[in-house]
């Protein structure tokens, strides 16, 4: 019996040295603040924007370069997600604020090349020129790489947003849908014209017999997007407000308007400074009875949507269920604007 007491002692004092001493680990605890988060396009965003939506620099570095991998734009949400950057919780954290449509299937197949392979085919059949932007048709910002979608924005951006013609190079740069790269790409070959930008500015083309909108009687909350392009706002920022309204299921105050993403703050301000805002048919519920699935999707409630589904079971009053939510006094003002 004494034997085995000894080998056991001695077996346990062996064992021993080969364990390490955790004591000064310290452990980082998750940062719990949560972000204030907008609708977004991911092919819009730089890489500060990136990293306030919460990436690292190596996740950023790998997001754009897949994004190069699939063409130069993401097409889906579907797609993006499949980044191995983007973790599974952090797709569904941002999920309902991309806007994008959900599966490669909802993207007509010739707006964009999603593969490396065909991308990297067409790519090489381009074949550069001496061209005037001015005099440029439809065909010919085909033949310069672009998808029929994009050569029609081009044009529509020209004729309609320009007034017939581009000034200058910056013109062509700000044009949203051609990439630095392709610009780059396109720069050394463009030649404008004078004579096609006088003759395109002062000749009576923009007879495009429009009817005017009054903006001191249209409700921001069914203003078109089609009225925003015509108050002087890009396709991106009237795309990002329309998108954004959808997800709200409708505008509360015209400062939730101006917290939308990527848009000319000064130019909607001075929108909002005209146009009136209408919200009796904006749809509202109490805690008790919001449905599940509205919880789930609107932007306000999406990550406290399972807590308030799980108290409401045993808890009636909604003044013992904010307490139990302990949502910080902004986010909770921010949901209370969608509650009776």
């Amino acid at each position: 019996m004494g034997m085995l007491l000894i080998i056991l002692f001695a077996f346990q004092k062996y064992t021993s040295k080969n364990k390490e001493d955790f004591s000064n680990v310290k452990f980082i605890a998750e940062n719990a603040t949560p972000m204030h988060l907008t609708a977004f396009d991911p092919n819009d965003l730089d890489e500060k924007q990136w990293q306030d939506l919460g990436f690292t620099e190596k996740q950023i570095s790998t997001i754009l370069n897949y994004k190069k991998i699939v063409g130069g734009k993401f097409i889906s949400k579907e797609q993006f997600r499949k980044c191995y950057a983007v973790s599974g919780e952090k797709f569904s954290e941002l999920e309902s604020y991309i806007l994008l449509p959900e599966t490669n299937k909802d993207t007509k197949n010739n707006d964009y090349k999603s593969f490396p392979n065909s991308f990297n085919s067409e790519k090489a059949k381009i074949i550069y020129h001496n061209f005037d932007p001015n005099t440029l048709d439809f065909n010919g910002w085909k033949s310069f790489g672009f998808s029929d979608k994009q050569s029609q924005t081009i044009l529509n951006y020209r004729d309609r947003i320009l007034k017939g013609s581009f000034k200058n190079l910056e013109d062509i740069q700000k044009c949203f849908v051609i990439s630095s790269e392709k610009f780059s790409e396109l720069k050394p070959y463009i030649k404008l014209n004078p004579s096609t930008i006088a003759q395109n500015t002062d000749a009576p083309k923009t007879k495009v017999i429009q009817e005017k909108t009054d903006f001191s009687k249209t409700d921001l909350n069914v203003i078109t997007f089609k009225q925003l392009l015509e108050f002087g706002l890009d396709e991106k920022s009237a795309g990002m407000i329309i998108g954004f309204r959808k997800k709200l299921g409708g505008f509360v105050n015209k400062e939730q308007i101006l917290t939308t993403y990527n848009i000319d703050k000064e130019l909607v301000q001075k929108l909002l400074s005209i146009a009136p805002l209408n919200t009796s048919n904006v749809q509202k519920y109490t805690l008790i009875d919001a449905p599940e699935e509205w919880l789930k999707n609107h932007p306000y409630f999406k990550y406290s949507a399972d807590k308030i589904i799980f108290y409401r079971l045993s808890e009636k009053d909604e003044k013992k269920i904010w307490k139990l939510l302990r949502t910080k006094p902004e986010y909770e003002a921010r949901m209370k604007l969608y509650l009776k």
